[in-house]
């Protein structure tokens, strides 16, 4: 099964790139329309009011689709957590305001699942805070959440951040969280037992543990090709960006008993002092940051991360790991002339963005990005050598998913930018919804902005796509 995605992901997806410093975040603002007209083939199927939401600064929300249902989880025009729920056959929504506030962190994502009973799950507003976790008492009802406290241990659930949901190989529900803060955290993986109403620790160590010196800022667990959970990270030493270094990797069948790529077993907790995990060895202050990288695949099922770090020069330049014959090869796959400085705590703005990383059926490699200053492009590389054919600029036009009048603000406050978030549609495997609302631009220390802003009215609409 795959982990469940909340668009932060995401696997995360979206374009005026934002990076807060604990992780990964982004604001799509597509760039006025070309001559050419690239949505035609993009039908609005349907078109429904949610709510009024904060606008002030972008946070990451959450959608979650059954066969049935639909939730929605975001924070109200009153910065309350809240989960709106629907009927898939009807457009009324009904909501739930859970009792809890948010502030204007940007790290203070929600993330939202169901599990095998259909009892909905909830959890966010948390950056170093205590824990912060709902659970509906009866299967898709939003009136009955309850607060759940502790999960497992109350010492392990005082300092937390960045929750995630994951479904391991038996469609169990499986919450990972970080204990602790930024230089100094651990990784906990707890799994749900719908019989007994109940967490308990998927594994008894933690996945990675900083040994109090540093902490991990992973992308993943994803399910590749081969059915394995594929994991990469880097270590970073304190809330500073520029102290991430050693970009490293690991997989596992069943989220518990981990690997490297050469089948290494790896005892939990995965430490610094692990180095049979190092992808490449990137120095703190080599240019490397998390949210700037990509875990793909080749035809062989074989494991392929693009990342970002600083060549011999200091310039910030694209690089590929790429898996040959159980070891990693490392190739530097661009040639830009443009250092991106970044350092500090807090929120920043991005200047270079991995926007998408795969294969393609003649086995060249192609890398879509979004550069400060070149703008959108994509990077074709040579299987073979894995040396740069081509760095084209490109129209992000080309590539929509939602009509061109809907990318444009409506408010006409300055700074503001539309905000997307996509699951599919069990209708047909061309239909598919999309959640619209606007939000200014981040605040890098998390502080309220000087001036007001007006909440914005988010939509939920159903796409088709020919």
């Amino acid at each position: 099964m795959k982990p469940i995605c909340n668009n932060y992901s995401g696997i995360y997806v979206k374009f005026l790139v934002a990076l807060f410093i604990g992780g990964f975040y982004s604001v799509a603002s597509i760039a006025q329309p070309q001559k050419k007209n690239f949505d035609q083939h993009i039908r609005i199927l349907e078109e429904i009011e949610v709510d009024s939401v904060t606008s002030d600064f972008p946070v990451e929300f959450s959608m979650v689709n059954s066969r049935k249902w639909q939730f929605i989880a975001y924070y109200n025009k009153n910065r309350e957590l809240t989960v709106a729920s629907r009927k898939l056959a009807k457009k009324k929504w009904n909501y739930a305001i859970l009792p809890t506030k948010v502030g204007w962190d940007s790290h203070n994502s929600i993330a939202m699942a169901l599990d095998k009973n259909n009892c909905l799950h909830i959890s966010g507003n948390m950056h170093a805070d205590s824990m912060v976790y709902f659970k509906t008492s009866l299967p898709n009802d939003i009136a009955t959440f309850e607060k759940i406290v502790p999960i497992v241990s109350s010492a392990d659930e005082l300092k937390c951040t960045y929750p995630v949901f994951i479904k391991d190989p038996n469609n169990r529900l499986v919450y990972s969280y970080r204990k602790g803060g930024s230089g100094n955290g651990n990784t906990i993986l707890n799994s749900y037992n719908e019989k007994k109403s109940t967490f308990s620790r998927l594994t008894d160590q933690p996945l990675f543990d900083g040994l109090g010196e540093m902490s991990a800022y992973p992308g993943g667990p994803i399910v590749g090709p081969d059915g394995y959970y594929h994991i990469y990270w880097l270590w970073r030493d304190t809330p500073r960006c520029e102290t991430n270094h050693d970009l490293s990797y690991a997989r596992s069948k069943d989220l518990i008993h981990w690997e490297t790529l050469n089948a290494t077993k790896i005892l939990l907790p995965i430490t610094p002092m692990n180095k049979v995990v190092t992808v490449d060895p990137v120095p703190a202050k080599g240019g490397a940051i998390n949210g700037a990288s990509y875990l793909f695949f080749d035809p062989n099922k074989q494991p392929l991360i693009a990342y970002m770090k600083y060549d011999s020069l200091g310039i910030s330049q694209i690089y590929i790991a790429k898996a040959i014959d159980k070891k990693w090869k490392i190739s530097l796959v661009s040639n830009w002339d443009y250092r991106w400085d970044f350092s500090g705590s807090g929120t920043m703005e991005r200047e270079i963005k991995i926007n998408e990383a795969k294969v393609l059926p003649d086995g060249k490699i192609k890398i879509k990005y979004w550069h400060i200053k070149k703008g959108y492009g994509e990077l074709l590389i040579d299987k073979t050598n894995l040396t740069l054919i081509a760095d084209n600029l490109i129209n992000p036009d080309e590539d929509l998913e939602y009509p061109l009048p809907l990318m444009e603000p409506v408010s006409k406050i300055e700074g503001m930018s539309v905000k997307w978030l996509k699951t599919p549609s069990s209708a047909s495997p061309k239909e598919y919804y999309g959640l619209r609302w606007e939000t200014s631009g981040i605040q890098r220390y998390n502080q309220k902005p000087e001036k007001a802003v007006t909440p914005s009215l988010m939509k939920l609409y159903r796409f088709s796509k020919d």
